[in-house]
């Protein structure tokens, strides 16, 4: 069913002849109890010092959860509050490494909302530093994002390329990392690069949503060269390679099934086959004599 409700897509290229053709962090050298107190950058004043780590933590995500009933003249100050809550867990706890990252990971989600970029960035890296496994991944992914943005698409392709390289971290970070890193490499004009990436994802990854994707993206790298067939093409392998995922009656199916119906080039390929049929009508016929 899928494929004929993409169908339309493809068909206008393929009847007749009118169609022409997304370093690693250097390991702290200073002990963790001396880092820690650097990175927190103030005393934890007005939060109180817990029993262990884990509760110290959990004392900032209660803060963290009261600032959703906050007003709006409140929240600077409740945000502010907070984030020295969860800076307060490696201050009075350095050595409890786990509740360290979390804290520090989390610090950095609340002041990236907020717009302190630097803030954020520090908790982030530090988290990546002294981090393994999935919080170090993620907080890989937060530094990649943040260049992004800026449009520091250099230091986004290694922060994206240290998670793609990481064997502690999840297949589904891998994934996503190799998703931004063909990005960070397409923003660059490394086309030959970010394609690389996404075909990676395409052809081997292991979540189907990441795997449309990552076709999507290619499919658009071709309509951006104006190679409408090498688009379609995309379309079409991406189509014969999720159908059985699509066909599932599970919550992952209807997952799947809508994201192939959302993929942006099924529109921008129909336009751009519009373009090209009306582009041959201006021209007209020759009359013959």
């Amino acid at each position: 069913m899928l494929l004929f409700l993409l169908l339309p897509a493809l068909v206008g290229l393929q009847s007749g002849g009118d169609v022409g053709g997304n370093a690693r962090d250097a390991p702290a050298e200073a002990p963790r109890r001396a880092s820690a107190r650097q990175a927190s950058g103030q005393q934890a004043s007005g939060v109180p010092r817990m029993a262990s780590a884990e509760a110290q933590l959990a004392h900032a995500r209660r803060l963290k959860r009261e600032m959703s009933a906050c007003s709006e003249g409140e929240l600077a100050a409740r945000r502010a509050l907070t984030v020295e809550a969860y800076r307060a867990v490696r201050l009075f706890h350095p050595d409890a490494r786990g509740p360290c990252v979390e804290a520090a990971f989390r610090a950095g989600e609340i002041l990236r909302s907020a717009g302190d970029e630097a803030g954020a960035l520090a908790e982030f890296r530090w988290a990546a530093r002294e981090g393994e496994g999935e919080f170090r991944a993620r907080a890989r992914l937060e530094i990649g994002h943040l260049h992004r943005r800026a449009g520091r698409f250099q230091e986004a392709l290694q922060a994206y390329l240290d998670v793609a390289g990481d064997a502690a971290a999840s297949g589904d970070r891998r994934e996503d990392a190799w998703l931004w890193a063909g990005a960070s490499w397409r923003e660059l004009g490394h086309v030959e690069d970010a394609r690389s990436a996404w075909s990676r994802v395409a052809e081997h990854g292991t979540d189907p949503l990441a795997r449309i994707t990552a076709f999507d993206e290619l499919a658009l790298s071709y309509l951006a060269e104006g190679e409408l067939e090498g688009a379609a093409g995309m379309l079409d392998r991406c189509l014969r390679a999720l159908t059985a995922s699509a066909l599932e009656e599970s919550e992952r199916g209807e997952r799947v099934r809508n994201a192939l119906l959302r993929m942006r080039v099924v529109d921008e390929l129909q336009r751009a086959i519009a373009r090209r049929h009306e582009g041959g009508t201006s021209q007209g016929t020759p009359r013959k004599s």
